[in-house]
């Protein structure tokens, strides 16, 4: 798998987290920030190069990545705000 392609899977990951999170933003009646959204995108995008380059064969991995490491950095980031 080339860097672009283990990139572009972890980028749909993204976009799958960041819809089911429009939708609760949505419910919730929050403000939706275009920022964020992008920043989002970029991270989700980036970790599923990362891990396309380090484990290679699957796009299914790449997208989970996209998905579920943007998750935890923006866990990371609400924690560390937190402290």
């Amino acid at each position: 798998m080339t860097l672009l392609s283990a990139a572009a899977m972890g980028l749909v990951g993204g976009i799958t987290r960041s819809c089911v999170g429009i939708l609760k933003a949505t419910r919730a009646k929050r403000k939706f920030s275009t920022d964020y959204y992008i920043l989002t995108l970029v991270a989700s995008a980036i970790v599923g190069a990362t891990a396309g380059m380090l484990v290679g064969a699957d796009y299914r991995l790449n997208i989970l990545a996209g998905y579920a490491g943007t998750d935890v950095l923006e866990g990371l980031a609400k924690a560390y705000r937190k402290v």
